[in-house]
């Protein structure tokens, strides 16, 4: 809403008009057309006057403007084009058009809108929206343009951005998080990192204080088209007492992007160790006091707490040989990997929608939401792991890497990781800390 939206107003007035302040926060949308009006018309000369009287508002040209947003929190895409005096049907259809390329409803606080906005016509002090523009990732800008038949259509554009490579080190005193934020890591790249290395670590048991880290990432500058975004992770390294965990991305001759430790062997395994998107361990395989029974039972899996609704994913590339309700596990789904394992979710809030047996789903795929069906006492997902029909261990469970590099692409993969480290080691040595340097030849995941 305007009254919680930053707002910036570059007005170029063909007539010749006086510069206007923006409304101050709070003030109605339409005092920003009442401002243009009260200026009066520009008198004519006594030469002119006669033979070129003013046009009516019919015959006079459009004006543009150029106004520019960021949305915070609470705000909408209909509300901001609302309070900016755009009429509520085009606000709607604005918003209408963009949902071919970004869903409205995923726009956060943060996010930066240019509106063209133009007045004249029949209705001189109306105003109507030309185009909206935003940055929604950093290598597109989607711009949404008025059409004839009054619709809105959006079209993706490239943008040309300065890519950088930025490397953050430090000692983690009480948390990976607080370590590297100290740093100014981006929390979209530290949210890769987690994700990233919770393949290999154990973030609530193996982190200790003195434990040190180092991440290497690409950083965007977008120049005229805005500002400076977070990119890719690149490169993640942990020293956990007396061993050191590195691992760089690289993207192998056959598409497949992922990070690869220094022998060339994959990071993901093949399954997933956490199948649910920020989901958070939270009862462990073994005995325990069951929550809702009362009394000590094993506990054949792993408990995730996270929001209901949060997706839950594919452990590994498989095929669906259960979607049901089932018992105490409410709804449940179980995928077949291979001749050994299989992996069960329960508790589901429901099941993503296309998802039926026998489908075939790949490692990382949606395939249910988490809730608290059957016997839970709050939202959570129930994993297992089961080799031969029978319940092991993900936490012990010794999984094969997904991928292993081998002969002319190891050779590959070498020389790219040697690229990158080039760029990122000595120079963060000398910072204490964050570097930046040119990427051009220096990232992994070029392969």
């Amino acid at each position: 809403m305007l009254g919680g939206i930053s707002l910036v107003v570059a007005v170029a007035i063909a007539v010749g008009l006086p510069a206007f302040d923006p409304p101050s926060k709070g003030s109605p949308a339409t005092e920003l057309a009442v401002v243009i009006s009260a200026q009066g018309p520009v008198e004519a000369s006594p030469d002119t006057a006669a033979a070129a009287p003013p046009p009516s508002p019919a015959e006079a040209e459009p004006e543009l403007r150029s106004v520019s947003l960021v949305l915070e929190g609470g705000d909408t895409l209909m509300g901001v084009l609302a309070e900016a005096g755009l009429p509520s049907g085009e606000a709607y259809a604005a918003s209408e058009g963009l949902k071919a390329m970004v869903d409205p409803r995923a726009l956060r606080a943060g996010q930066a809108l240019t509106l063209s906005l133009r007045t004249g016509g029949e209705e001189a002090d109306a105003l109507h929206l030309a185009s909206l523009s935003l940055i929604p990732e950093t290598d597109r800008m989607v711009v949404v343009e008025h059409q004839r038949d009054e619709s809105f259509e959006a079209q993706a554009q490239p943008i040309e951005h300065t890519p950088r490579l930025v490397s953050a080190k430090g000692e983690i005193a009480t948390s990976l998080y607080e370590a590297a934020r100290d740093q100014g890591v981006p929390m979209a790249v530290l949210l890769q990192a987690y994700q990233t290395l919770n393949h290999a670590v154990d973030f609530q048991r193996e982190i200790r204080g003195g434990d040190t880290f180092a991440l290497g990432y690409e950083r965007f500058d977008d120049g005229e088209n805005g500002g400076v975004h977070p990119g890719g992770l690149v490169y993640a390294s942990l020293g956990l007492g007396g061993r050191t965990l590195s691992f760089y991305r690289y993207t192998t001759a056959d598409g497949y992007t992922g990070f690869f430790d220094a022998n060339g062997r994959s990071l993901e395994t093949s399954l997933m160790k956490t199948p649910v998107d920020g989901g958070q361990l939270s009862s462990l395989f073994g005995n325990r006091d069951h929550p809702v029974l009362g009394y000590t039972r094993m506990h054949k899996g792993l408990d995730f707490a996270a929001p209901r609704g949060a997706p839950v994913l594919a452990a590994g590339d498989g095929v669906v040989e259960r979607r049901s309700r089932y018992g105490s596990f409410g709804n449940y789904i179980r995928v077949r990997h291979d001749g050994t394992y299989s992996t069960a979710y329960a508790h589901l809030s429901r099941y993503a929608k296309g998802i039926e047996p026998g489908d075939r789903v790949r490692q990382g795929d949606v395939i249910g939401y988490v809730g608290a069906t059957g016997l839970a006492t709050g939202p959570n997902l129930h994993y297992e792991v089961l080799s031969s029909e029978d319940q092991v261990n993900p936490v012990t469970l010794d999984l094969p890497p997904r991928r292993v590099l081998a002969g002319d692409e190891l050779v590959r993969f070498r020389q790219a990781t040697a690229r990158l480290l080039s760029a990122l080691v000595p120079t963060a040595a000398e910072s204490g800390g964050r570097n930046e340097a040119d990427t051009e030849g220096a990232r992994a995941g070029d392969g």
